[in-house]
């Protein structure tokens, strides 16, 4: 696993998401308390951008229809809901490691 530079450490605020690139991947980058989280960018379930989506704890709720995903592990927290419609989440979502040197993030691809 190579370890990429996506972002500093002021790039970024506590309860913030921001878009990233990695290894070719785009990403979302987002910042928890101390924590830093990366994971794919789009919802597994329709694609949506979830950097355009909201953080609820540890977890990163979809803009569209509500799914959450647990950002340490990327398992799914709550199906997605479309007005009345209740689905299934296609699959989890792809979550990377991210590690802190001085004041780089860098995500491992």
């Amino acid at each position: 696993m190579e370890y990429v530079r996506v972002a500093g450490t002021g790039d970024i605020a506590p309860g913030q998401i921001v878009p990233v690139e990695a290894g070719g991947q785009k990403l979302l980058l987002a910042q928890v308390g101390d924590a830093y989280y990366a994971a794919q960018r789009k919802c597994p379930h329709l694609g949506f951008n979830l950097c355009r989506g909201s953080l609820d704890g540890g977890a990163v709720v979809c803009p569209l229809h509500k799914a959450k995903f647990d950002l340490a592990t990327g398992k799914i927290e709550r199906d997605p809901k479309l007005l009345f419609i209740k689905m299934n989440a296609k699959s989890d979502l792809k979550t990377y490691p991210v590690k802190v040197e001085g004041s780089d993030l860098l995500v491992g691809v």
